[in-house]
């Protein structure tokens, strides 16, 4: 692929400002830089360094092939989380939540029109729950914008009817009842029957760290991505 058609795309990772979502979006946007695209990491100060300082498996190096940008957002109430609330709903995030999502539009939609103006086209690649990020893509007449669901597959396997195509395609005719899957995790911390699973387990392990050693179909998966967006 022609260094100048990888140069000619912008790739801009918009995440949700909190861990779990924003190192999802690191990685990716680290797997991303090291194809050669030009790739822009978004989010509120406070949380680009809390991503960069807790990145792992990449040489600290790498961070510096992705351009970093603050998007600037007012101060807000911090409280403590209430270890007795009814729900573990983390609600003490809420104001964090509120007004990142009130603020960040603007300083987004700079950086997006930005790169327009100096890129044949601008890729957002936005964590779900950041819509307002597909909308600002929307608004460039260059621009696309792919959301990215950063919660287990499980999760959404969940939510699917039984005769869903994706169940079908892998042979998932149903799926494992949560108080199943307790019950093995359960079972598993015993110092004898949990032999056997946690066997099992380590197996697993080997097997997927083997498949994505050598490919494999997520390989695959993201190299379409790469072939797709530098069209």
């Amino acid at each position: 692929m022609a260094v100048d058609k990888l140069e000619s795309v912008a790739v801009v990772a918009v995440p949700f400002p909190a861990q779990g979502h924003l190192n999802q979006l690191l990685h990716l946007s680290l797997q991303l830089a090291s194809r050669g695209l030009s790739v822009h990491y978004a989010a509120p100060g406070p949380h680009v360094r809390q991503a960069r300082d807790r990145v792992h498996g990449w040489d600290p190096k790498a961070l510096s092939t992705i351009a970093f940008h603050d998007l600037e957002v007012p101060a807000y109430e911090s409280p403590p989380p209430d270890p007795a609330a009814p729900s573990p709903f983390p609600s003490h995030l809420m104001p964090m939540i509120e007004t990142f999502h009130g603020a960040a539009r603007a300083p987004l939609a700079r950086i997006l029109q930005r790169l327009s103006a100096t890129h044949r086209r601008v890729v957002v690649v936005f964590d779900r729950l950041n819509s307002f990020a597909a909308t600002e893509a929307a608004r460039l007449g260059n621009g696309e914008a792919f959301g990215l669901q950063c919660v287990a597959m499980s999760y959404d396997l969940g939510w699917l009817d039984p005769g869903h195509r994706l169940l079908r395609d892998h042979g998932l005719r149903e799926v494992v009842p949560a108080e199943d899957i307790q019950k093995v995790i359960e079972e598993a911390m015993l110092p004898d029957s949990g032999t056997a699973v946690r066997q099992r387990a380590k197996e697993l392990g080997e097997a997927v760290r083997a498949s994505v050693a050598g490919g494999g179909t997520s390989r695959k998966d993201f190299d379409d991505f790469v072939g797709y967006i530098t069209r």
